[in-house]
């Protein structure tokens, strides 16, 4: 019990750290243990909620799902440009409500993260309490449109809960 307790005391403590020396920029002693002891520092002075109860990391959903964001990175940073320099009127925009399967706040924290660094679609409004996402979504003027970008929200939602899903999740989606 006193490992699950330090667990969640340090591991917190050690991703503000990681988080840190990216910020620098270059892995040093003095990034580390300015980075640690910016963590402890944030969390003794605040309360930090508890977000990944249930939640496993997945080494293959992880990989899987950083592949696919790649390439799907790529593919939207074409479109939006292709959209962007073609002549013609400008590609129409919505603002779509995408109603989450996931009961999880992290892993609704981590679809919509992955949502808005796509380019063209940007999450606008969480509503918690309905498990939804607005998302607004650019080109979406050929038929379907709408529904496709729908349907590639939940495809995301589902490959974030292959990655780092809690069980419950992993039993309603998947």
């Amino acid at each position: 019990m006193r490992v699950v307790t330090a667990m969640r005391v340090v591991a917190p403590v050690v991703g503000m750290a990681v988080i840190w020396i990216l910020l620098w920029g270059n892995l040093s002693v003095a990034n580390a243990l300015s980075g640690l002891a910016v963590g402890l520092l944030v969390a003794a002075l605040s309360r930090l909620p508890h977000v990944g109860a249930g939640a496993r990391i997945r080494i293959g959903g992880c990989l899987r799902l950083l592949g696919w964001f790649a390439l799907d990175m790529a593919r939207s940073g074409t479109r939006v440009a292709w959209q962007a320099l073609r002549p013609g009127p400008p590609p129409v925009n919505a603002v779509i409500a995408v109603a989450l399967r996931t009961h999880s706040d992290l892993t609704m924290v981590f679809t919509a993260l992955a949502l808005s660094a796509l380019p063209g679609s940007l999450v606008v409004e969480v509503r918690r309490s309905r498990q939804t996402l607005y998302v607004h979504v650019l080109g979406v003027d050929e038929q379907g449109g709408l529904d496709k970008a729908r349907q590639d929200a939940l495809d995301l939602e589902k490959r974030v809960i292959r990655a780092i899903g809690t069980a419950d999740d992993r039993r309603e989606v998947l």
